[in-house]
């Protein structure tokens, strides 16, 4: 049996390479299609939309390691790492170097990704009407979002009003069959790659309904604006990102757990999940399970400078558990590694943006007031309400969606837009950014190298 797969090549893209195998039970999975039919008719299309599905979930990508790592970058004194492995110890202690492992594999799946969802973009010929529209808005979608991960790990901080031609990532916008010479991608900027993302993500917004008609935990013209409010969010373009985040809130087709834990290790989409990383005995990575459980590794300790943040009475500290192995505290948000979802976005984090985004604007609100929606978040949680919008003010708005979504992936990117520190490291650390991994240094002439790191400079 021939698959076709899209594995990372020589630099940081993909080839098509074909494998044979025999058996009585061989069977074609969905997100692989035979040699000969490539993207030869419709159905050839649709799976390999599925495969990039498949790839954008595995444990260095949304099913762990693109919210590990941030976390890992803005940790301080609040958790640590105790674990054996020796790249993650690297990047909690800020010490990654251009050889560090996650760093590799999370950029080569990464591109091997987005390789996918260039391939299903190559094939839309093949569709028509609605299910064109689909399958373009999913896979620009897919290809937006890892850009935007992409460009918020491996590259400086967007500036607000500045040139932002630092280097970013390479921009490849069509799929790669075989490496040559052309290969060698130089590093789009900053600007370029946000351009990128937004024309992606609008696309995917407008070409998508609001309700995936193929599998409910799939993009959808929703899930196109959450992540277009993040985006605008880490440009401190406030307005779109409140105007993005309304949008979600308004369709009501999503809604708050009743309690925090509620939100959390659940086998199938909890009405706050507007996308998650599906995953099952049969499929799907769970990596936060693996690193944040005491049932798995329990390699993440979590230190009283953390729980000290927190207002008495806070119902988000009963997620928090002694491991009854050694007694270290652990976060409970992922414990269920066998059936339990990796949430990408609640929508918790929606009323925390069009808060923030609505306070720093002003009036005219888009929504609610500011209260109001920090009121929704603090309720769930058994908090008093504030009753004057003098009661609150910036900086609480931004405590409160650092307790909402620790452990998610977020704080340091909200560091970074925020330009706060890391201990004593300033936003801007060189050591807050991953450096290009060795192998694509090493192999593409055309990359340079982030601060700090070894390599030829930019």
């Amino acid at each position: 049996m021939k698959k076709l797969k899209l594995i990372a090549g020589a630099l940081f893209l993909s080839s098509f390479l074909f494998s044979a195998c025999d058996g009585l039970l061989d069977t074609t999975p969905k997100q692989s299609i035979d040699a000969e039919e490539a993207l030869t008719n419709a159905e050839n299309v649709k799976s390999v939309l599925i495969g990039a599905y498949d790839a954008i979930g595995g444990g260095d990508l949304y099913g762990g390691w693109f919210l590990m790592i941030p976390d890992f970058l803005a940790a301080n004194d609040e958790f640590d790492f105790s674990g054996t492995f020796f790249s993650p110890r690297q990047i909690r202690l800020k010490e990654q170097e251009y050889d560090n492992g996650n760093v590799a594999s999370t950029w080569i799946d990464a591109y091997d990704a987005i390789n996918i969802a260039n391939s299903a973009l190559d094939g839309l010929d093949l569709l028509e009407g609605s299910e064109r529209d689909r399958v373009e808005g999913e896979a620009k979608f897919i290809r937006g979002m890892i850009y935007f991960d992409l460009v918020r790990l491996y590259a400086p901080q967007y500036v607000t009003g500045g040139p932002n031609d630092q280097a970013g990532v390479p921009l490849v916008l069509t799929p790669t069959r075989s490496i040559d010479e052309s290969s060698n991608i130089a590093r789009s900027t900053v600007g370029e790659v946000y351009d990128q993302v937004i024309s992606d993500l609008t696309d995917a917004k407008d070409l998508l309904p609001d309700v995936n008609p193929e599998r409910s935990y799939y993009a959808n013209s929703m899930v196109a604006s959450a992540v277009l409010s993040r985006v605008y969010l880490q440009m401190e373009d406030y307005d779109n990102a409140r105007l993005e985040a309304d949008r979600v809130i308004s369709s009501q087709n999503y809604s708050l757990t009743g309690t925090y834990a509620d939100a959390f290790n659940n086998v199938e989409n909890s009405s706050e999940d507007i996308f998650s990383m599906q995953v099952s005995a049969q499929d799907g990575v769970n990596s936060m399970f693996t690193f944040y459980s005491a049932d798995s590794r329990g390699d993440i300790d979590i230190n009283q400078a953390h729980i000290d943040e927190y207002e008495a009475g806070d119902d988000r500290l009963d997620l928090f558990y002694n491991d009854p192995s050694d007694g270290v505290l652990r976060s409970g948000k992922w414990n269920d590694g066998v059936n339990g979802n990796v949430q990408q976005i609640r929508l918790a984090e929606m009323y925390l943006t069009r808060a923030e985004a609505n306070y720093r604007e002003g009036t005219p609100y888009v929504g609610a007031d500011p209260i109001d929606d920090l009121n929704e978040i603090r309720d769930r949680v058994n908090l008093p309400l504030y009753v004057l919008p003098t009661e609150f003010n910036l900086d609480d708005i931004l405590l409160e969606r650092k307790l909402e979504l620790m452990f998610e992936g977020q704080l340091l990117h909200d560091i970074k837009r925020t330009q706060g520190t890391v201990g004593t490291r300033n936003y801007d650390d060189p050591k807050l950014v991953l450096p290009i991994p060795r192998r694509e240094i090493d192999a593409n002439p055309s990359l340079c190298q982030n601060a700090s790191y070894q390599g030829p400079a930019c």
